[in-house]
């Protein structure tokens, strides 16, 4: 299968929208309450953003923000679920001379695609992503995730995470750097 990724400013109008109607159609019409922030966080911080197409076909996609400091004190002290609630003004540019906080807030595949290593080339890409602005000099600080199902919580358990809570809703993972990006 020929699958072609495109990240940020490479991303249309429509291939949001596409984004927006996988995103309900895995996880239904609930998980979007919010559609103009979700736009509002993209435009905040593009590179956060990646989509995998076969042809002209949106087949999956993840998204990834750097956050300010405070939403890991609300995820992990509070264990708040940082979802549709998570506005335009946590999400920061990532900068140097600071740790950036990154939360992975999606990593979605189309049903009929899954297995496929769909999802390995699109957190190949996050990785990269990282990488390279680690390289640059953003240095990294924690990177958290959610995973609200239990393929979810697997993929993050792969990806190196460890436990932090978890309840009937969500489940809130700390990604250990050295794992996910190889060493630094």
């Amino acid at each position: 299968m020929d699958v072609r990724i495109k990240q940020g400013e490479c991303l249309s109008r429509q291939d949001f929208e596409a984004i927006i109607d996988l995103d309900r159609k895995i996880f239904g019409d609930s998980i979007i309450s919010n559609e103009g922030m979700a736009e509002k966080r993209f435009l905040k911080f593009k590179d956060g953003l990646i989509a995998a197409f076969s042809g002209d076909m949106l087949i999956g996609f993840t998204s990834f923000f750097s956050v300010d400091s405070s939403i890991y004190q609300r995820a992990a002290d509070n264990r708040e679920y940082i979802d549709d609630n998570l506005n335009d003004t946590d999400v920061v540019p990532l900068e140097k001379g600071r740790n950036n906080d990154i939360l992975l807030f999606d990593i979605v595949v189309e049903q009929a695609f899954r297995h496929q290593g769909v999802s390995y080339l699109l957190v190949d890409s996050i990785r990269d992503y990282l990488k390279k602005k680690h390289a640059e000099g953003y240095a990294l600080g924690k990177i958290i995730a959610f995973a609200i199902t239990s393929d979810g919580i697997n993929n993050m358990v792969s990806l190196g995470g460890k436990l932090i809570w978890s309840n009937d809703k969500a489940t809130l993972f700390e990604i250990s750097k050295e794992t996910f990006l190889g060493c630094l």
